[in-house]
């Protein structure tokens, strides 16, 4: 029997990157934390899986996922939901400067590698708003469609990866 909705004291996350080292252990961290995770491989399913969403509270995109990558991303979040917290992983070794400069002040950037403590000390902030403020998209949302969303799973038993 699955607790009602209310008993859900988690936040539901958009993840997009195409490394699957990065995504594992943001996808980890954010699961480990509690929270509601789908996860996306590209930017334009990001986009879909955000606005998609009844609700989304947060998105975390590499700023190169194919697709839909960079500001496009974020203005196709942000006409849609224009208070949806979004994070960017940057590459490492990717020259990606010129993207910052345009990025919202609000936008934060989390320089790969990342430790999952980083990542909770950039999300923790993100994530404070009440159920009541969280954005909602305009689109209507039909559960149990084929085209529904469906939660990553956490890793089963021991065979949980651990990252750096």
């Amino acid at each position: 029997m699955r607790p009602p909705r209310s008993a859900f004291d988690g936040r539901f996350i958009v993840v997009a990157d195409e490394d699957r080292a990065v995504a594992g252990l943001v996808i980890e961290t954010l699961l480990d934390d509690g929270h509601a995770v789908f996860q996306a491989h590209d930017g334009l399913s990001a986009v879909q899986l955000a606005l998609g969403l009844k609700v989304c509270d947060l998105v975390i995109s590499n700023t190169r996922v194919g697709g839909v990558a960079g500001m496009e991303l974020i203005h196709e979040l942000r006409v849609e939901l224009p208070e949806l917290p979004i994070v960017y992983l940057a590459n490492q070794g990717r020259s990606w400067l010129g993207l910052e400069r345009q990025l919202p002040d609000d936008v934060p950037v989390l320089r790969e590698p990342f430790t999952a403590e980083e990542l909770r000390a950039v999300v923790r902030p993100l994530l404070t708003a009440s159920p009541e403020s969280r954005p909602r998209s305009k689109r209507a949302h039909r559960p149990g469609t084929a085209d529904s969303p469906r939660p990553a799973l956490p890793p089963q038993g021991d065979r949980r990866r651990r990252h750096p």
